[in-house]
């Protein structure tokens, strides 16, 4: 039996309640991928209004202000730039070490390092801390839709992992 064969059986199988319990799952972290993304725009003004993003607090960061990244922007520079690194460099980790444990490692990274952000005195640390947390955030991106899609028929693949599902998890 080949690899194709034993594919092509995977995808004739029926999804179960046990399958649709696991996707479940793995939506319920994703709440952590979206608010996380999100959450820059809500907490923008209260981090300015703090004083963080002087050029004295932003320490190296400050001279992203070449590429016309200052203040605020580079709290979200740090973010995008460790979600790069944590795609380029750790994207292939679930390959190697399986979804379930990169998946659950990459939630508890990145939940651990925004946790550890928010204690920051300076804007320096709280970069430090953002561009760290990116990178668990950026090995998550890539892990959840590979991982779905091994679980879930194909006949099944975009209704588990349509936008919407990952808010409001149904059974079809």
């Amino acid at each position: 039996m080949t690899a194709a064969d034993i594919a092509a059986r995977l995808d004739r199988l029926p999804s179960s309640r046990t399958v649709w319990r696991i996707v479940f799952l793995i939506s319920l972290g994703c709440v952590f991928e979206f608010y996380d993304l999100f959450f820059t725009a809500y907490v923008a003004p209260g981090m300015i209004d703090s004083g963080l993003f002087t050029d004295e607090s932003l320490g190296p960061f400050a001279a992203l202000e070449i590429i016309r990244v200052a203040g605020f922007g580079t709290f979200v520079f740090s973010t995008f730039a460790g979600l790069w690194l944590g795609v380029v460099l750790l994207g292939h980790a679930a390959d190697r070490f399986g979804r379930k444990t990169v998946f659950t490692g990459s939630l508890v990274w990145y939940c651990t390092c925004t946790a550890i952000m928010a204690f920051q005195q300076s804007g320096l640390w709280l970069n430090v801390w953002r561009l760290i947390a990116g990178v668990g955030f950026g090995v998550q991106l890539v892990t959840v839709d590979a991982y779905i899609a091994e679980l879930v028929p194909r006949a099944l693949r975009g209704y588990a992992q349509r936008p919407g599902f990952r808010q409001r998890p149904t059974r079809r």
